[in-house]
């Protein structure tokens, strides 16, 4: 398994990220400050390169939103209404539309331009994306019928259940379990997990995001993906910083604490 590369658009793949936010000025703010970004309206941009989307609606989403890439629309929205999934609007001028899978949790849907632009995989990007969700079974079918995701379980299956899925034979997303004592009204998530600065070090990056007014949700926790630290920004939506050069294996169920359970 390996984070997201930089520029894909294989089905089933993110190839876009959005962050909705009642107060796009202050959401603009933090991510400038924190990874460097800097923004041509809506879009944000690294060192000239698109990286995320700024989206106002009235309320702050509980997470960020990853758009999936797909090659038809109607058919996708077809299979995912057969599937419980719910379409949020037509496709806008780029090809992008919305979707509400069947435990409630937002994804979009993107048809990419052969001039489409998204970067990931590099620092102050998006590496690697966690939907959190107590419907973990309902997840995976929902997911694997509608993008055509084939699936890994990691750890037990029980006490920690991870299942990775796949497109292509790359990893490119994650299913993670809610605690099962978790309470059944903590809604489901998306959790996006943004690459440090390597000269500036996770610790430096976590100092910085709490200087900046986010909040640390869990105590920093190694995974075979890298050092993370899942905080909420200003406006409380949750993300996730990683430090990839610090990914170990043998992470994998370690412990028994849920960085997820709220």
């Amino acid at each position: 398994m390996s984070p997201i590369g930089m520029t894909t658009t294989a089905t089933g793949t993110p190839c876009w990220l959005e962050i909705s936010t009642p107060d796009p000025a202050a959401t603009k703010r933090f991510y400038s400050a924190l990874f460097g970004w800097e923004f041509e309206g809506a879009v944000a941009t690294l060192f000239g390169d698109p990286v995320a989307g700024v989206r106002h609606e009235p309320e702050a989403a509980l997470g960020w939103t990853p758009y999936l890439s797909i090659s038809d629309f109607t058919e996708t929205a077809a299979r995912a209404k057969r599937y419980g999934g719910k379409l949020i609007g037509e496709p806008d001028p780029e090809g992008r539309s919305l979707l509400r899978d069947p435990a409630g949790t937002r994804v979009g849907l993107c048809v990419p331009s052969q001039a489409w632009r998204f970067t990931a995989g590099v620092p102050g990007s998006l590496v690697w994306a966690e939907l959190v969700t107590a419907r973990a079974t309902l997840a995976d079918r929902f997911y694997g019928a509608v993008f055509g995701h084939e699936q890994r379980q990691f750890g037990d299956g029980r006490k920690f259940d991870y299942v990775v899925w796949y497109s292509g034979g790359e990893s490119v997303l994650a299913r993670v379990r809610m605690a099962l004592d978790t309470p059944p009204d903590v809604p489901a998530r998306w959790i996006a997990q943004f690459a440090v600065d390597p000269d500036l070090g996770f610790e430096a990056t976590l100092d910085r995001a709490r200087r900046l007014g986010a909040r640390l949700r869990f105590k920093p926790y190694t995974s075979a993906l890298g050092r993370v630290a899942v905080l909420s920004d200003p406006l409380g939506t949750r993300f996730a910083i990683i430090d990839p050069e610090a990914a170990d294996e043998s992470a994998w169920g370690a412990g028994s604490d849920d960085p997820y359970d709220d």
